[in-house]
């Protein structure tokens, strides 16, 4: 089965999917056609002519609606839906203003664009979301045009699909009635007979929205203790034809004189005239007139919509920029220390340059004293006339220390301006950080809502709570200004959500048991928020009974969970985590509230598994309840402590680290650290982390090492280090959220050398028992349990037009191990099945497709000699009995409607390929 955090990773993958493909494709027919629409009402074509454009804008609305269902946008769901609805009256010509239905429809197409846009921008969207204005208008809308309907009906044109359905279906009910009136069955038979025709047409009228036929079958009940069967059946039977006749027609359905005479005439009604009353109108609110436009350009504030996932590639980008200032870091460093050894070597070279210049005049001069003794035989020199002391001479050497000397000065000045470069890297590295860090503190900042956004959306829910099962609770927030990640204020939806329920069902209690208490009669849920260091702090306390440890304790044995012994001998702490554990609950009875055993275990692995932080409770009987929540931000700069510990370079964050004390200056007692009269217990971190080592030996320490001063669960505790190297604001690279790590783990940061060090959380780890003979090791979060595809060979066919469902279903069965093949229509798939003999074992087909739908599909796969035993669950967004029936007739396997539960689906499909 699939786990809530991986559930949530497939949920947003779908809306990703849905937002990025469908919608837009979507959207472009809908408002191509709401264009030909327009013209064609220009051009007064008949309604013939425009069936076409309704039928395809319909289909876009479907989709649509489907699409925003698999993505948990319960707005869009609910305004698809009456567009669709909007739509089929359109088609069937039963809206006479089309006028009217025009401007509806364009108000509607802007308010889907909207929602879209928001939902692209990460707008939070929930099922408590009041229905928008043009969500309403249409609802009026279509009522009213039913309500008019009823009037006066006008069925000029019935579809095809009505009309096939009341011609085959419905006629073979009333055949097989009427054989059976022809073999003479006894009368108890008949009656139940015909009670079983009068519910089959009751479930066609409320499908085919045929209200005479529905209408017709709860008359009929009705007449049975009136009229003898013998009588009643067959004149019900002729009177279903009369009236499908009339409706097939295109009249409106009218019963017979024969059949108006068996029903029971109404009693007179005496006409009592009762006075008008007088009605004072209530005065009228004074209008307040708005304030005046702007007019001055300086003074306008524009802004921009900008989807959350470019600025979320923005920020990965300054973090790769930042991290690629390290590297630069690193060069700078590497040039300083060239820059300082080129200064060395040239210091070393002055006093060789001295001796040269000194050997250079000595030669200069000996060789002005020699005689030229050459030149004695030789022809009279030019430069006979001036003498040694009149003119210089020189030769090859005098030219060799010349040019050395002029070497030795260019290296000094390389030298400089090396240093002048070096200087102007450095200053310029400061102000390319400083930009880097503005840039990505002014893009974490646009990523950031308060707190108080989500917490204000639970208080509707919480009244219609309070107004369901009579019970007075004010809901409190603190800390409305935090500003929190939008991605983690999306992800703190649900358990919250849970949570608030739960204190509501299970803490808060009823107002005449507070009032026995001693307490108020209106309960309080406090919602609180705070940010501590690199962690997020959410509490969520009540004021009620409190938690009943003996109750817990029993319900953990009855479930297996421990044994009576062991249960006698837990502490606190453990007894409250059975709470966590999958399928506790103390609740006897289900409800829509609890009961189910759901709802901690869905809290503990979203908390832990999705957001990397830790849940806590707490609990006094009698007084309240408060779970706390711990969250590490996901900030991509953080001051961060580099350690080196047992030759392993780790990274701890700066503000988790309360003090550093230097070991050797304070006594370690039984694995105790003595500090200003307080004894802390001191753990290492082999000792923390789940590896099988030996507990913490005092001697170990060395006068060298440090110690850092933590908080960890509440308690402060050492943990001994053997050097701190640097602490310096570095960024912080979160790991995959498909990656499966302890929440102690905090992600990465990557230094200029390429070294990648892990980022650890002390706040997260938790204290072990101090005493050598027993080590509890860091509590890991469990794996989904998953079908790897060695265990599993069966190979699926998804049938469905939506690329939203396709990719939704590729990942819910691709990772339990299916092999998955991918059709976008009934066509394609038949195509594919007639070029494959084998090598499918399942088919998943939605009903609703282009070229070919489900139906046909079906009927063709049955017919086929190969395929006809070929399993089908049938996933579709038609959930009337209608389309149930019809699909298992033509022999579908299952039949599942959108939006599907995953685990659900996989248990279906597991079932139907062990049969």
């Amino acid at each position: 089965m699939l786990d809530a955090a991986m559930l949530a990773a497939i949920t947003q993958e779908a809306r990703q999917a849905f937002l990025d493909e469908d919608a837009p494709e979507c959207l472009a027919m809908l408002t191509q056609g709401f264009g030909q629409l327009e013209q064609a009402m220009a051009s007064q074509t008949t309604t013939a002519d425009q069936k076409p454009i309704f039928k395809n804008m319909g289909r876009a609305a479907h989709s649509l609606k489907g699409g925003a269902g698999m993505a948990e946008l319960p707005s869009l769901n609910r305004l698809c839906h009456k567009m669709e609805d909007l739509f089929e009256a359109l088609e069937l010509g039963r809206i006479d203003d089309t006028s009217k239905a025009l401007g509806l429809l364009s108000l509607a197409l802007d308010e889907v664009q909207v929602l879209v846009d928001e939902a692209i921008a990460g707008g939070l969207d929930s099922a408590d979301r009041p229905p928008s204005e043009i969500n309403l208008a249409l609802e009026e809308f279509i009522t009213s045009s039913k309500a008019a309907e009823e009037g006066e009906v006008n069925l000029g044109d019935v579809s095809d699909f009505v009309r096939t359905a009341l011609a085959t279906e419905l006629e073979s009910c009333l055949d097989r009635v009427e054989q059976q009136i022809k073999k003479g069955i006894t009368e108890p038979k008949l009656k139940d007979s015909f009670n079983h025709l009068l519910e089959e047409c009751t479930l066609l009228g409320q499908a085919l929205s045929c209200d005479w036929l529905e209408t017709l079958s709860q008359q009929s009940l009705e007449l049975q203790s009136q009229q003898p069967l013998t009588q009643l059946v067959p004149t019900a039977i002729g009177e279903v034809r009369n009236l499908r006749e009339q409706f097939l027609a295109g009249h409106p359905p009218t019963l017979s004189p024969e059949f108006q005479a068996l029903l029971p005439q109404p009693a007179p009604v005496e006409v009592v005239e009762i006075p008008a009353l007088q009605v004072e109108e209530p005065p009228k609110p004074a209008v307040i007139a708005p304030p005046p436009p702007v007019t001055d350009p300086s003074q306008r504030r524009q802004s921009l919509r900008v989807p959350l996932q470019r600025l979320t590639r923005m920020s990965s980008t300054v973090s790769q920029l930042l991290i690629n200032h390290e590297r630069l870091l690193v060069y700078d460093k590497q040039l300083r220390q060239a820059s300082r050894n080129l200064k060395t070597r040239n210091q070393q070279l002055v006093p060789i340059r001295e001796q040269v210049e000194s050997l250079y005049d000595e030669l200069s001069f000996s060789e002005q004293a020699l005689p030229n003794v050459q030149g004695q035989n030789s022809a009279e020199s030019p430069l006979d006339d001036f003498d040694a002391l009149e003119f210089d001479r020189y030769g090859s050497v005098h030219t060799i220390l010349q040019r050395f000397q002029e070497v030795m000065v260019q290296v000094q000045e390389i030298q400089e301006d090396v240093e002048t470069v070096e200087r102007e890297l450095q200053e310029t590295l400061i102000e390319v950080r400083q930009s880097l860090n503005t840039l990505d503190e002014e893009l974490t900042q646009s990523r950031l809502l308060p707190f108080g956004n989500l917490a204000r959306s639970f208080g509707l829910p919480l009244e219609k709570l309070c107004k369901t099962h009579y019970k007075s609770v004010q809901l409190v927030i603190k800390g409305e200004s935090i500003l929190l990640e939008l991605t983690i204020l999306e992800q703190l939806r649900t358990p919250l959500t849970h949570l608030i329920r739960n204190a509501f069902d299970h803490g808060i209690e009823m107002p005449q048991d507070r009032l026995a208490a001693g307490k108020p009669a209106e309960g309080t849920i406090t919602l609180s928020a705070a940010i501590a260091g690199n962690q997020i702090t959410l509490i969520i306390a009540d004021d009620g009974h409190g938690i009943n440890l003996d109750k817990i304790r029993q319900k953990a044995v009855s479930l297996g969970l421990t044994t009576e012994t062991r249960s006698q001998n837990a502490g606190k702490e453990m007894i409250l985590d059975y709470l966590f554990a999958p399928g506790f609950s103390t609740t006897d009875t289900v409800s829509d509230l609890s009961g189910r055993g759901l709802g901690l275990d869905i809290v503990r692995q979203l908390i832990e598994g999705g957001l990397r932080g830790s849940i806590r409770l707490e609990t006094d009987l009698g007084k309240g309840s408060r779970f706390i929540l711990r969250i590490p931000l996901t900030l991509n700069i953080l001051p961060l402590l580099l350690i080196r510990s047992q030759q392993h370079l780790l990274a701890v964050p700066s503000e988790s680290v309360l003090r550093v004390l230097p070991l050797g200056e304070h006594p370690i007692i039984d694995n105790q650290l003595e500090w200003q009269g307080q004894k802390l217990p001191v753990y290492s971190l082999a000792q923390l982390l789940p590896y099988h080592v030996a507990m913490f030996d005092a001697r170990q320490v060395r006068g060298d090492k440090v110690g850092l001063m933590v908080n960890m669960d509440e308690h402060l505790s050492v943990i001994p280090v053997e050097k701190i190297v640097d602490e310096r604001p570095l960024v912080v690279k979160a790991f995959e959220p498909i990656t499966n790590l302890p929440n102690y783990l905090g992600g990465c940061t990557v230094l200029g050398t390429g070294e990648i060090v892990p980022i650890i959380l002390p706040n997260n780890f938790e204290p072990q028992a101090n005493t050598p003979s027993t080590i509890t090791p860091v509590k890991l979060i469990s794996s989904p349990v998953i079908v790897s595809s060695e265990e599993s060979d069966s190979s699926i066919l998804v049938i469905d037009d939506s690329i939203t469902v396709r990719r939704t279903l590729n990942r819910v069965l691709g990772r339990s191990g299916y092999r998955i093949t991918q059709c976008r229509d009934g066509q394609e798939a038949w195509d594919l099945l007639n070029r494959q003999s084998d090598d499918i074992d399942l088919a998943i087909c939605d009903l609703e497709m282009p070229n070919m739908d489900g139906f046909t599909l079906m009927k063709l796969i049955r017919s086929h000699d190969v395929w006809k035993t070929l399993p089908i669950i049938v996933l579709t967004s038609r959930e009337n009995p209608l389309h149930r029936q019809r699909a298992q007739d033509l022999g579908a396997t299952h039949y599942l409607t959108k939006p599907f539960q995953p685990n659900n689906l996989l248990e279906t499909v597991a079932e139907v390929l062990t049969v």
